[in-house]
């Protein structure tokens, strides 16, 4: 008995080294170890938040699926929220372990300053698209230069056949970020028309899709007609034309559009628009993933990317692009 207990020790102690040499090995075959490489990679993994109107406009359609896109190459993954119907979510940032925020701030009021604040405080990067109401060392701009938008449109107007032109330029809710910088606009269709600008008129539609509709009636009845009309939304652009045209109207006043829509170029080539201003939104989407990254990665990026414009016109049916892409 005596002689059994004395083999004991190193029995158990051969088994218990087989079975560590075992479980060490099937660790090593299970599917579910991280090698290096794969831990390496989850550390390199953020989550992004873009926070967006709730419109279901094209504009925004292909800003998602530029940025989703780009989630695709970047290892990254990234999560949309409404900023109108769901504002509780962009006050909660600041405590939900984001990497990094994109915001659509269309709204230039306490509330959402308060909220883009405290995202800053919390050491959350901010990208503004479109729009900058805050400016910040941790918040990035990403979108269309409002000054060159009013160059282009002043450039088309060159083509209408008058020496001093009246111009009604239309804004819309449906385009907010237009409508916040409506003074670099002005400034920009200033610079190019100079003294050939007889006379400027500003008007806006609301988030009705019919609302150009009734504007463009009020503007037609009155005595001294715009020369031309020019429109700051796609929808509104093609109801304005349709609009003049139920009107019999056409010839009266000449348009220049916005938006790559295939009804509007068909316009353009019936001489019913002078041409259309283009932005990218895919590419915009893009850009934001792609400066978020690269903030949390290197840990900087461009303060101000302007993503470009194109103008689409009869004179130069090929779109010509103005900028995009050029960074501060």
């Amino acid at each position: 008995m005596n002689k059994f207990l004395k083999y004991l020790p190193p029995f158990f102690g051969v088994v218990f080294a087989v079975l560590l040499i075992l479980t060490i090995k099937i660790m090593f075959q299970s599917p579910f170890f991280n090698s290096r490489e794969e831990t390496i990679k989850d550390e390199q993994r953020f989550h992004f938040a873009f926070f967006l109107p709730e419109s279901d406009y094209s504009f925004f359609r292909n800003l998602k699926e530029g940025a989703e896109s780009a989630t695709e190459s970047m290892n990254c993954s990234i999560t949309f929220h409404s900023i109108d119907s769901d504002p509780v979510s962009l006050e909660m940032a600041p405590f939900s372990g984001l990497d990094g925020v994109a915001v659509y701030p269309y709204k230039n009021d306490e509330m959402m300053l308060k909220s883009l604040d405290n995202i800053v405080k919390a050491g959350i990067p901010i990208v503004q698209i479109e729009n900058e109401i805050l400016r910040n060392e941790s918040t990035f701009f990403i979108g269309t230069n409002n000054f060159e938008s009013g160059k282009a449109i002043g450039s088309l107007a060159l083509n209408a056949k008058k020496d001093k032109l009246n111009i009604a330029l239309i804004y819309s809710d449906k385009n907010p970020g237009l409508m916040s910088d409506d003074n670099l606009i002005e400034m920009g269709m200033l610079s190019v028309l100079g003294d050939r600008l007889a006379s400027l008129e500003t008007r806006k539609t609301s988030l009705n899709p019919l609302d150009a509709e009734r504007l463009v009636y009020e503007l037609m009845r009155k005595p001294d007609l715009p020369d031309i009309i020019v429109l700051t939304d796609p929808n509104d652009t093609l109801v304005t034309v349709q609009a003049i045209i139920d009107m019999n109207m056409v010839g009266e006043v000449q348009f220049i559009g916005f938006g790559d829509n295939e009804s509007i170029k068909e316009y353009i080539s019936k001489d019913l628009v002078l041409g259309t201003i283009v932005r990218n939104p895919y590419r915009i989407g893009y850009s934001a993933v792609m400066a978020l990254k690269e903030i949390c990665t290197v840990g900087y990026t461009s303060a101000y990317v302007d993503t470009g414009i194109s103008i689409i016109s009869e004179v130069d049916p090929e779109i010509s692009s103005i900028n995009g892409g050029d960074n501060e």
